[in-house]
């Protein structure tokens, strides 16, 4: 008895179209995600850090006339650090025939606007670690600001393992008067640490189940990877530092506007929508970026409060 085979009922066989589009997921921004954030009301904002300390003394002298009966004077005086407040932003174009097109079983804005969070957390997490294309009103990013501060430790310098490598970059922010909360580094630095065993012969990298997720941490620093494309290795292996000492001013969050009647500039010519048939989503977002450095009992005024591991290549 003949069958009827898939071939011979193909005409009759719809195939069913997807309703998501499969891509990676968004990776927005490691700084935003977990530097302190403050408001901004204005464009610029100031905030007084201290800039001396004061001290104390014993007091022997008992007698009116001893000079040891004398309390000592001290100061105590504060600077400013400026946080600047910059647009981050941006204009994405689409035929409007294509927005038809593909309105019955995908909503492309809903999807567009998760990439271009990504884009503007590369875009600012680039310039806030590496000082990459930053805004000359902030201050240099951390990794070369380190280094210029004499913060960075060189792969293999230890002449035992990573681990120690590590342990040392931390101490590097210890011995300026901070604690080292977090390690930032690209998600290949799990890789290498995953492995890792302290004089104790426990793993250095440990990983915790709490109400936010899964929680890596290296020596009680939580890592935060970078998986946004901002982290170069090849400059930095790891950061680690006082994620309280860098700060991100927010004036305006990410928000969105649609575009119909502009005009805009594509491939260096004046560009009319309406008479395209295109459609514009702008975005834009304003934050200013700035780090707490302070003068610390320990470390005196040159503190700085992260230190950088760096590849044996770039050392």
């Amino acid at each position: 008895m003949a069958d009827i085979s898939r071939a011979d009922a193909l005409a009759l066989i719809r195939e069913q179209d997807g309703t998501e589009i499969w891509q990676a997921a968004v990776q927005f921004s490691a700084a935003l995600r977990s530097f302190r954030r403050v408001d901004m009301g204005t464009k610029i904002s100031r905030y007084p850090v201290i800039g001396a300390i004061p001290e104390a003394s014993f007091v022997t002298g008992e007698d009116a006339d001893d000079a040891a009966s004398v309390k000592p004077t001290t100061k105590m005086d504060w600077g400013d650090r400026v946080l600047t407040a910059e647009e981050v932003g941006g204009i994405v174009v689409i035929p409007e025939n294509v927005i038809d097109d593909a309105a019955s079983d995908f909503d492309l804005w809903a999807e567009i606007r998760p990439r271009i969070a990504e884009a503007v957390g590369l875009t600012i997490d680039r310039a806030v670690f590496f000082g990459t294309n930053a805004p000359a009103s902030w201050p240099d990013g951390l990794v070369p600001a380190a280094i210029a501060a004499g913060n960075s430790y060189v792969e293999g310098t230890s002449g035992v393992d990573l681990a120690e490598d590590i342990n040392e970059t931390i101490g590097l922010v210890e011995d300026d008067g901070y604690d080292a909360t977090d390690i930032y580094g690209r998600r290949t630095l799990r890789r290498r640490v995953r492995g890792l065993r302290d004089d104790n012969n426990q793993p250095i990298f440990q990983s915790t189940i709490s109400e936010l997720g899964t929680v890596n941490q290296l020596y009680n620093a939580t890592v935060q990877y970078v998986t946004n494309g901002a982290w170069d290795n090849s400059v930095a292996t790891l950061l680690t530092g006082d994620s309280n000492a860098a700060i991100l001013g927010i004036r305006q969050d990410l928000t969105f506007k649609a575009l119909d009647q502009a005009s805009v500039t594509i491939g260096g010519s004046l560009i009319s929508l309406a008479e395209r048939d295109l459609l514009g989503l702008r975005f834009k977002m304003r934050l200013g970026f700035q780090t707490a450095q302070t003068r610390t009992a320990e470390g005196g005024t040159g503190a700085y409060p992260f230190a950088v591991l760096t590849p044996a290549s770039s050392g």
